[in-house]
């Protein structure tokens, strides 16, 4: 009897050790069978929010801004092409002359996972320094993501406050009036100097007569303009000015003459009533590396160079 119960254990425990039949997903086996044709997806932008600034060329043209409106498939590839609508959102800012979308559907091809359109401004049709917005929703019914951030896409631009002159330099021809850097030695300081400056044009360049750098050489430097007074520029059509290293005039003093060159860099604006010129400069001796501002930057609070703005008239 005790044989018949000992062997009726052992053969309870080979039973029990037995391996199962039931067939258990392994980590394995869900990663690598079949993807399940029906299974559930979602579709959102990429890159749903943005801002960006227009553009200027050396020679003044406009430079748009340009990108994609992107969607993504989460979930996996269909084996038919998904086609989903963009919409305006009643926040936008932007007129319809300011921009251009090159469809107002997204087609992801099928086996893919995204797709996409293109958004490009029309920066002439944009106010100068001020930022608008392009807000667009997309319409994938219950394939839309959950994320409300998702379904909504914000491109914000702003439009470089600059506005090209119509006629390059010559649109720079007249009379100006401003103020320059003069210096006052009762207050060791620094003082605005009234300026009025004619501009010309000569070849290719704007030539610039009378007033700019003469309060300097004047009150600082204590040396009277006995001859010129003019100096060229080179007006870029991006808005900036050069200044190359040039004669500017002669002053006297103690009876004998002596020359001085120009040399700085400056802007052009156009986006006002009238045009404005802001002109960084310094006065140097002929054969000296350093000009006179940098050299005495210690009486003008640090600054290095000197700087004319006028307004034509």
């Amino acid at each position: 009897m005790k044989k018949i119960i000992s062997l009726l254990f052992v053969l309870i425990a080979a039973v029990t050790l037995m391996p199962s039949c039931e067939d258990v997903e392994t980590g394995f086996d869900a990663i690598t069978k079949a993807p399940d044709p029906a299974a559930t997806y979602y579709l959102q932008f990429i890159n749903a929010s943005q801002s960006k600034e227009t553009g200027v060329t050396e020679a003044g043209t406009l430079i748009e801004v340009e990108l994609p409106v992107g969607a993504v498939l989460m979930g996996m590839p269909q084996s038919q092409p998904i086609v989903l609508n963009l919409a305006i959102d009643p926040s936008t800012t932007m007129t319809p002359s300011m921009y251009t979308l090159s469809s107002t559907t997204i087609t992801i091809p099928a086996g893919a996972t995204s797709g996409s359109v293109t958004f490009k401004t029309r920066a002439a049709n944009m106010t100068p320094g001020v930022t608008t917005k392009l807000v667009l929703t997309m319409d994938a019914g219950e394939h839309n993501s959950p994320s409300a951030t998702g379904t909504k896409l914000t491109y914000s631009v702003k439009r470089l406050e600059f506005c090209p002159l119509a006629n390059g330099a010559a649109s720079l021809v007249g009379s100006f009036s401003g103020t320059d850097v003069g210096y006052d030695w009762g207050a060791e300081a620094p003082v605005p100097a009234n300026v009025n400056v004619t501009a010309s044009l000569s070849g290719a360049s704007l030539k610039a007569t009378g007033g700019i750098g003469q309060p300097f050489i004047q009150q600082f430097w204590g040396e009277s303009v006995i001859a010129g007074g003019e100096f060229l520029m080179t007006i870029k059509g991006d808005g900036n000015i050069v200044i190359p290293r040039q004669y500017i005039y002669t002053t006297t003093y103690g009876g004998s003459p002596y020359d001085y060159e120009i040399a700085g860099t400056g802007k052009w604006e156009n986006c006002g009533a009238k045009p404005k010129l802001i002109i960084n400069y310094d006065i140097y001796y002929p054969g000296d590396e350093d000009g006179l501002a940098k050299s005495y930057a210690s009486y003008f609070g640090g600054i290095t160079y000197l700087t004319a703005t006028i307004t034509m008239n």
